[in-house]
């Protein structure tokens, strides 16, 4: 437990979604979506070419109409199997159970031995699917065996045992049953050893092959058996012919009747003979439809066999090992590039290995993981999105926790309250655009008679100006306790801050009011307006302050003082651009107008009023429209 303890949470994350892939792909845990991804593969194929010699003689519902419900007498079945040979067929395969005797079995069984070609077909039962044991699956007992005539009769006989996968379809089939002893080959890969004239008896598996008598091999891995390789949709595949139609062309040519079937194409094929009419019990789903009859499953193994093109499952190693190596690669992406870029580069590997992926399966036969690539490349990216959103949201909240600290050392940096001073009545207020401002003040008492106000805007917003902010107010501190001249202050506090700022600057104003003699000094580095409010002429004037160079920019610059004289009831008022400037929702500034406006209409208020229904009007402006910049501004009233 302390080495686990010792390890980051990451690194057993990591090693935890390693085992988690493993578990999945190992045990098939999502077989039944990777089915559903093999299928759709199969679709985009074209179809396949399929072997010459095959012909299905389809027992369709124009069979059943003109000669009688199923079953149908097995003398019509001996009545084919003469007009098949007469015709030169090679072999006669009929995919049909005959488990029970009938009265005709006697004709049907001479015309069987008559050329020793026929194969007949059987079922095995499993009482359970553990039963079905790799490589060769063993049955008790036969479900549906032929009857004896019919068995001494025939050339061979062949099992017709599926597999069915649990959404229903049929993929795969046992090549081999083990049964007292012994082993039933399937009925295809009879016919498709006899036909390449190969010994049944000779198997033996190695490395994942079936190999016959040393010529054939053939994939066939644990619990996958012998993959179908359907080569088209039933009306797409093999040539089909009617059973009917067969023996009504064969009756008029010996009546000399001529037929439009031309019964010349039977020669030298082998025919699979089974029942296809609608709703019957042996048309089942399989990965190209689901209504396809298994008579054709039957002639695609054998055409699987004959012509070697078989489709191979890759097996669970190679697929555990390629779904790590997905995991890893997408993993890489989402830890070297930011979200977007790496949700675009995710979308080209999954693009990339679904074109790989259908591409060997339609070129190549190989099957290989889909679903559970693609899964692994989508949770890895969510995953690793809402661990960096999780990530970054802790470290916003210590963010703001530091920020609160900052705000909390920045307000440190602001004048204690200081509502009154001699005949002054003083109201301010700052509200930075984000946790911290660039936008400043400061009130002093110079002397009994003397009070210095200052104001000002840092270039920029956050906290690299909050800091610069800090920095000029605490210099301007000591300039102005040296020095009794605005002009001495500011040139001094611009001297030393363009030894300090590299590509930033201040903006400020100060003036100092002289209450004994009714004056006000104000010297201005690039800050304005000046606002004062005449009581006995109830006008607003903006005052001429020559504003000079921003501090920070360039030394010795030369500013100059403006003096202004104020009497009782004057109202003074400074405010940052962050005041005049706010926006609306339709982009339209709040303005200098609206600000006279509300001086005017506050005139007899006091200071504290009169700023608070400013920002009233401001806040009604502005309608909860996002702050783009600092507000800050100072009220100062002449008491009557």
């Amino acid at each position: 437990m302390k080495l686990f303890k010792k390890i980051p949470p990451r690194y057993l994350i990591i090693c935890a979604a390693i085992l988690l892939i493993f578990s999945l792909s190992h045990f098939r845990s999502l077989q039944s979506f990777e089915l559903i991804s093999y299928d759709f593969r199969l679709k985009l194929r074209p179809p396949l070419s399929v072997s010459n010699d095959i012909l299905i003689i389809e027992i369709s519902d124009d069979t059943l109409i003109n000669l009688g419900k199923w079953p149908l007498p097995r003398d019509f079945h001996a009545s084919l199997v003469d007009v098949l040979n007469s015709y030169g067929a090679k072999l006669i395969a009929f995919d049909v159970l005959f488990s029970e005797p009938t009265l005709n079995d006697g004709l049907f069984s001479q015309a069987i031995a008559k050329k020793n070609n026929v194969y007949l077909a059987l079922a095995c039962y499993f009482k359970s699917d553990t039963e079905l044991n790799y490589p060769f699956p063993e049955s008790r007992r036969i479900l549906a065996d032929i009857t004896e005539p019919l068995k001494k009769s025939a050339a061979g006989s062949g099992q017709i045992n599926v597999f069915t996968d649990p959404d229903g379809k049929i993929r795969k089939v046992p090549l081999f049953i083990k049964y007292k002893g012994g082993f039933i080959p399937h009925l295809g890969l009879g016919l498709a050893c006899e036909q390449l004239g190969l010994d049944l008896n000779k198997k033996q598996i190695k490395k994942g092959y079936l190999t016959i008598d040393n010529k054939l091999s053939i994939p066939y891995r644990p619990s996958s058996f012998f993959l179908v390789n359907y080569p088209a949709r039933w009306n797409r595949g093999f040539p089909h012919l009617s059973y009917f139609q067969i023996l009504k062309a064969h009756n008029d040519r010996l009546k000399g009747i001529r037929s439009d079937l031309d019964l010349s194409i039977i020669k030298n094929k082998v025919c699979f003979i089974g029942l296809t009419a609608t709703g019957t019990s042996d048309l089942k789903a399989t990965p190209l439809e689901n209504i396809y009859p298994m008579l054709g499953l039957q002639a695609s193994v054998f055409n699987g066999l004959i012509q070697q093109n078989f489709i191979r499952d890759i097996g669970r190693s190679l697929n555990t090992a390629t779904n790590l190596i997905i995991f890893l690669l997408a993993f890489l992406i989402c830890l070297k590039y930011l979200p977007l870029k790496a949700l675009l580069l995710n979308i080209l590997l999954g693009l990339v290995y679904s074109l790989v992926a259908i591409g060997l399966l339609i070129f190549y036969g190989l099957w290989i993981d889909l679903f559970l690539p693609l899964s692994i490349i989508a949770v890895n990216y969510v995953s690793f999105t809402l661990f960096r959103f999780f990530e970054a949201v802790q470290q916003r909240k210590v963010l703001e926790k530091e920020l609160d600290i900052a705000y909390t050392i920045q307000k440190s940096f602001l004048p204690a309250e200081i509502k009154e001073f001699a005949n002054l009545e003083i109201s301010c207020f700052s509200h930075p655009a984000k946790f911290v401002a660039g936008d400043f003040y400061d009130v002093l008492r110079l002397n009994q008679k003397n009070l210095g106000v200052f104001i000002g805007d840092v270039s920029g917003k956050g906290v690299s100006a909050s800091l610069i902010m800090a920095q000029t107010i605490s210099l301007f501190r000591i300039f102005a306790r040296q020095y009794p001249d605005c002009q001495e202050v500011i040139s001094r506090l611009n001297e030393e801050l363009c030894l300090r700022l590299k590509g930033r600057f201040v903006t400020g104003l100060y003036m100092i009011i002289d209450t004994q003699n009714n004056r006000l000094k104000v010297c201005s580095a690039g800050q304005g307006p000046l606002l004062i409010f005449k009581k006995g002429e109830d006008k607003i004037y903006e005052k001429d302050i020559r504003a000079e160079m921003p501090l920070g920019i360039m030394p010795k610059v030369e500013y100059k003082t403006a003096d202004f004289e104020i009497t009782k009831g004057d109202r003074i008022f400074v405010f940052t651009d962050g005041l005049n400037e706010a926006r609306n929702r339709k982009g339209e500034e709040f303005g200098m107008e609206n600000i006279k406006e509300a001086l005017v209409r506050s005139a007899d208020l006091n200071s504290q009023l009169l700023v608070e229904n400013l920002k009233d009007k401001l806040l009604k402006f502005s309608a909860s429209s996002p702050q783009f910049d600092d507000i800050t501004l100072v009220a100062l009233k002449v008491k009557d």
